[in-house]
């Protein structure tokens, strides 16, 4: 089987859960959102896109749709959580009055976007909560002028069998 360069790959997902739940309409924007998103691979980082800025009127060229339809469609889409709607500081934009009157609205498609988003919240959580080491990590030289303990810790199992071995000790004397 060939593999094709100039492809976008489409998440299984859409067809073998929701192809029969979506109408015509539906599926247009939501594979465009999926084209203008997981369709574009940085050349230097070899990463897809996150989100893209997509107008009502690019939706509308791509996929011969009216405005209202395209509207309708976005909200059942963000609705079925399969596509988010997000504002320049990747706020949600949950409904359409939210949407309204900004003069760009981003979209990602849902489950990658959301996926990366914890992926980016455990990174910056494990930064914040990792302090740096303020001491030396390597010896330079050894310093043998102390005397090495020989004092051995012990758990509280082990002091219990020695008071046990005394004991008897005692009792065979």
């Amino acid at each position: 089987m060939q593999y094709y360069h100039h492809s976008t790959q489409v998440p299984n997902d859409i067809f073998d859960e929701h192809l029969s739940n979506l109408n015509q309409s539906q599926l247009k924007v939501l594979l465009v959102v999926i084209r203008q998103t997981l369709g574009w691979v940085h050349l230097k980082t070899k990463q897809r896109k996150r989100k893209d800025w997509i107008s009502i009127s690019f939706f509308s060229k791509r996929t011969r749709l009216t405005h209202k339809s395209i509207s309708m469609a976005i909200s059942s889409l963000v609705y079925k959580n399969l596509i988010v709607a997000l504002d320049y500081d990747e706020n949600e934009l949950r409904h359409g009055k939210d949407r309204r009157g900004k003069k760009r609205v981003y979209y990602a498609y849902a489950p990658v976007f959301n996926a990366l988003k914890k992926q980016r919240c455990v990174k910056k959580v494990n930064t914040m909560c990792t302090y740096p080491s303020y001491t030396k990590q390597t010896h330079t030289k050894e310093n043998n002028t102390k005397a090495k303990s020989t004092y051995h810790r012990k758990t509280d199992k082990e002091r219990y069998q020695d008071i046990l071995k005394l004991k008897r000790k005692k009792a065979e004397t």
